[in-house]
């Protein structure tokens, strides 16, 4: 069966875009033979891929150990959810983080994934797990509340981070003011043009 030049190239794109988020799962880096193994495809046809990727400056190697590369980075800090969402929430979740004293987040739905778009962190130690663009661990629990676009519509959810061996009895009011703040926030500077989409 001959492919056609439009399935090889989604192909090809496919196969890098599946590197790539190898390369995310493994923030220190790896070598050829894993991400062969872990995307499923021929170790020549990843070095190929990782080669052209490298070129690019999407993917850098030191080593002998591949991991994402800057231009990656830059491309991704242009990234937003919806217009002005990350700075509205800026500091709505440096407050929640400081009056409940654990982790807050914004996370955003993509697909079928749920992902980090901000966070402020109350500890260290959360940071691997909910740095953004990263998708949220099934085993962390979070008080939320919804983020409203000025139309009504639900665009994000901010949330605070329920301690292991904690009691997040005041969680919710504080959960529920920082998501009123960072609504109100883009309410009041939409745009006409923007309340209408």
């Amino acid at each position: 069966m001959n492919m056609t030049r439009a399935e090889s190239e989604r192909s090809v794109l496919d196969r890098a875009f599946t590197l790539l988020d190898a390369l995310v799962s493994r923030s220190d880096g790896v070598g050829l033979t894993w991400i062969a193994h872990y995307c499923g495809i021929p170790k020549s046809t990843a070095h190929r891929l990782l080669q052209q990727l490298e070129a690019l400056g999407v993917v850098e190697r030191s080593d002998g150990r591949y991991r994402v590369g800057a231009h990656v980075f830059r491309l991704g800090q242009a990234w937003e959810p919806y217009p002005r969402l990350l700075a509205a929430a800026r500091r709505p979740l440096h407050d929640l983080a400081a009056t409940t004293r654990t982790s807050a987040v914004l996370t955003v739905r993509r697909q079928r994934e749920v992902l980090v778009a901000a966070a402020s962190l109350a500890r260290t130690e959360d940071g691997p797990r909910l740095r953004p663009g990263c998708t949220v661990p099934p085993d962390l629990h979070f008080v939320t509340t919804p983020v409203l676009a000025p139309t009504g519509r639900a665009i994000g959810v901010v949330g605070a981070l329920v301690p292991r061996h904690g009691r997040p009895v005041f969680f919710g009011e504080a959960v529920r003011h920082a998501a009123r703040t960072v609504s109100t926030a883009l309410a009041t500077s939409a745009t006409p043009e923007a309340t209408r989409r």
